[in-house]
């Protein structure tokens, strides 16, 4: 047996905006992520990092799956427990999705994700799945009804947030920045007219792909970003409730496209499908993709340039 722990930023940033630039990395959400300010003031670049990170922690206060004291671990012991609009506004954003990918993405599998989640934690032996059970979310009228749920919305929370801290940023005059929270990047303006966003290859350090824009969302979801390797197979986080295994349908995903979190959730959805059902599914979005092939082969959606 193994045990590979690998935490990696999926998305290098290679270049962007050469004036003054103002940095700061903040850690939630079991994420390193990294903000760059250009073409401001060091006093406004301070007050903007103050906020955002006020951001990135209050939604991690709110979604953390694993934080019995955060408003989700609440609502998982007690359904009704009296959520803030916050909370039930990313849940509904699941169960919208869950309805649209016929519970392919489905928020409602933290008792799945747990068991998996431990397994990495202290890999002795393989799971026993035999008595687990997925429930699809239910909701009607802004009301869950399901008497039990174990949601987890690790699925869409992070770009969620990003996109929220994008927005934060140009509604007060900061438009030129970059956002890198562990594999989802957002950039903002760029005073070279695009950043050269580099996608990191799932099988090696460098770079196999260069993303040349501006006002940007990239983001990647890959299975060789937090897992183990047992009995020499790769047991990673992304779970398909259907098999109630990690997906094994590709090495990486990325979507690119103007709103993270749009593009975080499409990028788990396809990781969770083959490239052929992905390919049909994207006709309805307006984004580009990037599947990397467990063949290591790179295939790019028809609309890419």
């Amino acid at each position: 047996m193994i045990m590979k722990k690998i935490l990696l930023i999926l998305i290098l940033l290679l270049s962007g905006c050469s004036k003054q630039e103002y940095s700061k990395n903040l850690f939630y959400m079991d994420t390193i992520i990294n903000i760059k300010l250009y073409n401001v003031s060091e006093s406004k670049a301070n007050e903007a990092f103050n906020e955002i990170e006020k951001l990135y922690e209050k939604y991690d206060n709110l979604t953390n799956f694993y934080n019995e004291n955060s408003e989700l671990s609440k609502l998982n012991k007690d359904v009704n427990y009296e959520m803030s609009n916050e909370l039930f506004d990313l849940i509904k954003i699941g169960y919208e999705w869950s309805l649209k990918t016929d519970g392919l993405l489905n928020i409602n599998i933290g008792n799945l994700t747990k068991i998996w989640h431990d397994f990495r934690e202290n890999p002795v032996d393989l799971p026993n799945l035999d008595n687990v059970k997925i429930e699809k979310l239910k909701i009607e009228n802004n009301k869950i009804l399901n008497d039990k749920v174990t949601i987890d919305l690790g699925s869409i929370v992070k770009g969620y947030v990003t996109e929220k801290a994008g927005n934060y940023l140009e509604s007060i005059g900061i438009d030129y920045y970059l956002i890198n929270a562990g594999g989802n990047v957002k950039a903002g303006k760029s005073n070279k007219g695009y950043y050269n966003i580099g996608i990191a290859s799932p099988i090696n350090n460098e770079t196999f792909e260069i993303v040349q824009d501006e006002n940007i969302s990239v983001v990647t979801s890959g299975g060789y970003e937090r897992f183990y390797e047992y009995n020499g197979v790769m047991y990673h986080h992304i779970i398909d409730p259907n098999t109630l295994y990690p997906a094994n349908n590709m090495k990486s995903v990325t979507v690119i496209g103007e709103d993270s979190g749009l593009c975080d959730i499409l990028s788990t959805t396809l990781f969770l499908m083959d490239i052929d059902e992905g390919k049909e599914f994207i006709k309805n979005y307006d984004v580009k993709v990037i599947w990397f092939t467990n063949d290591n082969e790179i295939i790019k959606s028809d609309n890419y340039e």
